[in-house]
């Protein structure tokens, strides 16, 4: 605005200057008095330019001045709509005004077999995210039982030293054989002594009446820096293991959907744990979306979807990896959404439902 009036003055001088000139000549000689009358015509354009860039100016100044406020004010419904989550505490949540679809179930239970690391395998009690999933579904009404056989500190992938049939300390409990064991090759008795043990007897004896297997790994495929994918032995990379994940729950529970969760957004300190490593952790959370995405799952891109980022991460993480009970809470929103609204085959995360303004 300042470089405008600048210009503006700049102009009426240098008409001014000319006009002086000119007249000046003319008290020596009447041969100008035609060219004076000339320049004079154009200074008046010029002051009527002049007027016409003073209002516009002031326009623009009372324009900039409006109150912060009323643009919003004055959108669509449908602008206003997309830039409400911005201001919510969760700024990825959307509200789902649709109704929960009918329970494809025989006996009204949907039944969910976790396979996953500490995220799912550390709470087990009415804090952790398999009960917050019942409780979930229970809210939308539905009657759901989650068995838990998630363990702590394992992964998808195999560790290149263990064969796929004799799995060593590194791959003891990764998926490879925990969808052995949910086939039958390999003895579920290897699982006594951890908490996951009773869950997968059950769920081993219910797998043809299952609804849902969710594959939840990539944290600690991560920090032992698994390679991505291994076409050649699909168990060895992250991506391969998860197809391969994919497949074999699908073989053993042919009645199942099947959903993968990408390992969540976390930081050690204030060192984000995805800058460490060579392979960076959303490498991890993509390549896994991109393993549900090939096979036509369910996918929760639980790094990138869900909420939790490096603005809010102290309100939903406990130690900068694990789910404090807010995160939790926010993590099994985004499964039971994902599971009733979401399209397989496509990464469903930023569907979820307002369990908060939903009609009792």
């Amino acid at each position: 605005m300042k470089r405008e009036m600048k210009w503006i003055c700049s102009m009426l001088l240098t008409a001014a200057v000319l006009a002086g000139t000119v007249l000046s000549g003319c008290a020596e000689s009447t041969d100008y008095v035609e060219e004076v009358k000339q320049y004079q015509a154009r200074l008046e354009e010029l002051e009527a330019e002049n007027q016409q860039l003073r209002t516009q100016l002031e326009l623009l100044q009372a324009s900039m001045e409006t109150p912060a406020g009323t643009e919003t004010a004055t959108q669509q419904p449908d602008q206003t709509a997309e830039t409400a989550p911005e201001t919510t505490q969760q700024p990825t949540q959307t509200a789902e005004s649709q109704e929960a679809p009918e329970a494809d179930t025989e006996d009204g239970l949907v039944r969910v077999l976790v396979l996953g690391d500490s995220i799912w395998g550390n709470y087990r009690d009415e804090t952790g995210i398999a009960a917050k999933v019942e409780y979930y579904m229970q809210r939308l009404g539905y009657t759901a039982k989650v068995y838990n056989a998630a363990i702590g500190g394992t992964r998808a992938t195999l560790d290149p030293q263990d064969s796929e049939w004799e799995y060593g300390p590194a791959s003891e409990n990764n998926l490879g054989k925990m969808t052995s064991i949910l086939l039958g090759r390999t003895d579920v008795g290897l699982l006594q002594g951890k908490p996951a043990y009773d869950a997968m007897q059950e769920a081993i004896a219910l797998k043809q009446d299952m609804d849902l297997v969710i594959l939840a790994y990539g944290m600690n495929d991560f920090l032992s820096q698994a390679p991505i994918n291994d076409s050649d032995r699909p168990w060895i990379g992250f991506g391969t293991a998860l197809v391969k994940g994919i497949q074999q729950a699908r073989e053993a529970c042919p009645n199942a959907e099947v959903m993968v969760i990408t390992p969540s957004y976390a930081s050690y300190f204030s060192i984000p744990v995805q800058n460490m490593g060579s392979q960076a952790l959303y490498n991890y959370a993509s390549v896994a979306c991109d393993a549900a995405k090939g096979e036509m799952a369910l996918c929760v891109d639980a790094y990138n979807n869900i909420g939790i980022d490096a603005y809010n991460a102290d309100e939903y993480l406990a130690d900068g990896v694990h789910l404090n009970e807010n995160g939790r809470d926010l993590y099994a929103r985004n499964v039971v959404s994902c599971y009733l609204f979401g399209n397989k085959g496509e990464v469903s995360g930023n569907r979820i439902y307002d369990f908060d303004n939903m009609q009792q």
